[in-house]
């Protein structure tokens, strides 16, 4: 299956039915918007509370009361991470070091990660004009401020890929097309719903 992302700004407040990984999809989102997206319902464990400390310590405003959590856009720098083998993680955070506002973001242990999923991510961002680099064989360095033009990634059946091109699409000058999303829509049910309930825009294509 194949799915277009439209470049859009989510905004807004929703309410959950589901928490699983593809919640932190729209709380980087926010990141990028003034306006902010608001998640109530938020099952806030370790996924979450990892995502918003580096969604934080990048420079995005966040703020958590007792049933929910809104993070909404400062101004987004590069980070640094060790990753030991987090895949979903690893393709996440080249999203945000994709769509940083300044700076350069460092990963390291990269030799602990699918190298088949490390190859594909980083030919594809190449494609839509993402700045990529090895320091060594074991870090990778991403920077931003790109100029994201779009076109079409294949995710190669990696729903976490896919998770991390759509956020990308946000910054992108046009649509970005993915193909080969895998499980996504079994694994994540509701986060096409989601995202677009908060202004984003994907829809299923051929």
């Amino acid at each position: 299956m194949n799915i277009r992302c439209t470049p859009s700004n989510l905004s807004g407040k929703i309410n959950l039915s589901s928490n699983d990984f593809s919640n932190v999809i729209l709380l980087c989102a926010g990141a990028l918007s003034k306006d902010g997206v608001t998640l109530r319902n938020l099952r806030f464990d370790d996924v979450g509370k990892k995502i918003s400390d580096t969604l934080q310590y990048m420079g995005a405003d966040i703020k958590t009361g007792e049933n929910f959590i809104t993070v909404s856009e400062n101004r987004l720098f590069g980070m640094m991470s060790y990753l030991r083998g987090e895949n979903e993680f690893f393709s996440l955070y080249c999203a945000l070091a994709s769509v940083c506002d300044k700076g350069f973001t460092q990963l390291s242990g990269i030799k602990s990660l699918d190298q088949s999923l490390v190859s594909n991510v980083i030919e594809n961002l190449s494609k839509i004009r993402v700045a990529t680099a090895f320091d060594d064989e074991d870090e990778l360095i991403i920077w931003g401020d790109n100029d994201i033009v779009g076109g079409t990634v294949d995710a190669k059946n990696n729903p976490y890929f896919a998770l991390a091109f759509a956020l990308i699409s946000c910054r992108s000058r046009l649509p970005i097309d993915i193909h080969n999303i895998g499980d996504l829509q079994e694994r994540f049910p509701n986060f096409i719903e989601n995202f677009n309930e908060l202004g984003g825009k994907i829809e299923i294509i051929k």
